[in-house]
């Protein structure tokens, strides 16, 4: 039977050859480190053990971008243009003068908001 492992980026034999997600790349510079300040009393069992520690606590990089909290407020903002742009045509059909009351009730509302958190 073959093993087509190596064929998966995120396999043991990928990251063992050296090719994926760059989980490879972290732990030779996590070793080539370790080896250097410990250069007298070097133990691999306990520098393995180490980097597990290190790379449990640390999060990916994506996640980390996703967490920013200026990505956050893009999401929202994206997310109430794309509603507006679907639901505002639909309401004005239907109630034109309520429609441009509801909106424009809703611009001075925020620019009040605005103002008021510049202020402080």
């Amino acid at each position: 039977m073959e093993d087509f492992a190596y064929l998966c980026a995120d396999s043991n034999a990928a990251w063992l050859a050296g090719r994926g997600d760059g989980r490879y790349e972290r732990y030779e510079r996590f070793y080539h480190a370790q080896r250097a300040t410990h250069a007298d009393g070097f133990d691999l069992e306990q520098i393995n053990e180490q980097y597990g520690e290190s790379a449990g606590r640390r999060s990916s990089v994506a996640l980390a971008a996703f967490n920013a909290p200026c990505v956050g407020k893009v999401a929202v903002a994206c997310c109430c243009a794309y509603l507006g742009s679907h639901i505002v045509p639909v309401i004005s059909a239907r109630a034109p003068q309520a429609t441009s009351i509801m909106l424009a009730a809703a611009f001075i509302g925020m620019r009040i908001f605005h103002r008021r958190r510049k202020a402080t």
